[in-house]
C-alpha cells in the first residue's frame, strides 16, 4: 500500500505539467492572434480613416548670375503627411509694379535661360507622394537692369521670392508667395551682393502673402546658401 500511495501522485504529476504547457501555448496563440488583429485594425485606421496633411517648403539654395541675367534656385518638397501633395505650380519671382497696378506684387518669372531649359525641373505639375521628398530646380532670365529698377527704397534693395501653388489630397487649393532673397544695390545702384530673406520651412498648405524683406530670424540650418556675383 506504502507504493500504490506514492505512485498516484507520481502518474498524476506528467499531466498537471502537460496540462500547463498546453494552457500556456493557449495563451501565447491567442495574445499574438489579439496583437494580429490589432495591428490590422490599426493598418486600416491609418491607410483609410486617419489623414495626416503636411507638406514642408525649403529653399536649399539661391544663385544670381548678374552679369548674365540668370537666376537659379533649388527647393526641397517634404511630404510628411500620409496622403499625396499636388505641386500645380513653382516659379521664382520679383518683387515690383506692374505698369497697370499702383501696389507692389510677386511678378512670375517666366523667362528661360536657354531655349532646352525649362523654368521648373521637374515640369509642373508634379506629386509629392506621402512620406517622400521632391526636389525642384527653378531656373529664369532676370536681367540686372529690370532687378535694380525693382529696388525697394527703404530697404535698399531689390528682392527675389518663390510662388508655390499646391493642392492637398481633399482637393482644396493653396497660393504660397515669399522673399527668399534679397539683391542688395550700392550707392551707384548696381547689385553689389546678396543676401538669404528666408531663414525656416513654410507650410505648402497654407495661404502666405509674403512680402519684402523677409522673416527677421538668425541663420540656421534652414538658411538656404545665397550668392550673387556684383555687376560689372
Amino acid at each position: 500500500m506504502f507504493e500504490i500511495g506514492n505512485m498516484a501522485p507520481a502518474s498524476g504529476e506528467p499531466q498537471r505539467v502537460l496540462g500547463a504547457h498546453w494552457r500556456a501555448r493557449l495563451d501565447l496563440t491567442t495574445l499574438i492572434a489579439i496583437s494580429a488583429l490589432t495591428l490590422s485594425a490599426l493598418g486600416f485606421y491609418r491607410s483609410y480613416l486617419y489623414t495626416k496633411q503636411q507638406l514642408e517648403v525649403t529653399v536649399t539654395e539661391v544663385s544670381y548670375v548678374t552679369n548674365q541675367g540668370e537666376l537659379y534656385m533649388t527647393i526641397a518638397f517634404s511630404n510628411g503627411g500620409n496622403r499625396d501633395a499636388a505641386l500645380l505650380r513653382v516659379e521664382p519671382a520679383l518683387w515690383g509694379r506692374r505698369k497697370d497696378k499702383a501696389a507692389a506684387e510677386w511678378i512670375p518669372l517666366a523667362d528661360k535661360v536657354h531655349p532646352d531649359i525649362p523654368v521648373s525641373v521637374p515640369r509642373m505639375p508634379a506629386v509629392v507622394r506621402a512620406g517622400g521628398v521632391e526636389i525642384v530646380k527653378l531656373s529664369a532670365s532676370l536681367n540686372a537692369t529690370d532687378a535694380e529698377r525693382a529696388t525697394v527704397a527703404s530697404q535698399g534693395a531689390a528682392f527675389v521670392g518663390i510662388r508655390v501653388a499646391t493642392m492637398n489630397s481633399d482637393g482644396n487649393l493653396y497660393l504660397l508667395q515669399e522673399s527668399v532673397a534679397r539683391l542688395d544695390i550700392d550707392r551707384q545702384g548696381k547689385i553689389h551682393r546678396a543676401e538669404a530673406a528666408i531663414h525656416r520651412s513654410l507650410s505648402g498648405f497654407d495661404n502666405l502673402d509674403g512680402a519684402p524683406p523677409g522673416d527677421s530670424l538668425q541663420s540656421n540650418q534652414k538658411t538656404p546658401f545665397v550668392w550673387a556675383d556684383e555687376q560689372s
